[in-house]
């Protein structure tokens, strides 16, 4: 066995609770449309982030998306949030990404009190894997509905937002 393997699975049973472990077998063997079935505490631990933390991240993406009301429209709004977190830019967690003064007008203006969609809160699972497997670039860092100026170009436009790369 690979010995970061080994390092990882050592870690994860000395400095896991016997849930954390359980959640994490079962989000392991578990089919992607089992997953998408599973509550936000599995959702949210499969992230690396609280439960609260997803669920507030999910439902941003769900009222951003009322122009994007594709799975590939959740997705990017998605990416751009993480894309956010991992900038020199922008806030390092997904709470202060969401809360940066001037950024997400659905969260000063309290539309995002709406419940999240199990298809917002897939739509973040599957912004991971797609950063990750780089399909969707890392300097995606900007979305809105009426376009962008010269200073930076765009991306991509889907269901009524434009995506636009830093």
């Amino acid at each position: 066995m690979n010995k970061l393997i080994t390092l990882f699975l050592m870690t994860t049973l000395l400095f896991s609770t016997p849930n954390e472990w359980a959640m994490d077998t079962a989000w392991n063997n578990a089919t992607d449309e089992q997953r998408f079935n599973m509550s936000c505490e599995y959702k949210a631990r499969a992230c690396g982030l609280t439960e609260e933390e997803f669920i507030f991240f999910a439902r941003v993406v769900e009222a951003e998306s009322d122009r994007s009301r594709s799975m590939d429209g959740k997705i990017h709004i998605a990416a751009v949030i993480l894309n956010r977190v991992r900038s020199d830019s922008f806030p390092d967690t997904v709470t202060g990404v969401l809360t940066q003064s001037g950024q997400f007008e659905v969260v000063s203006n309290g539309w995002c009190s709406i419940a999240s969609t199990p298809e917002s809160e897939w739509a973040i699972i599957e912004a991971y894997k797609a950063l990750d497997a780089e399909e969707i670039p890392s300097n995606l860092l900007y979305f809105n509905c009426i376009g962008f100026s010269s200073w930076n170009y765009d991306y991509a436009y889907i269901d009524g937002n434009y995506f636009s790369c830093g």
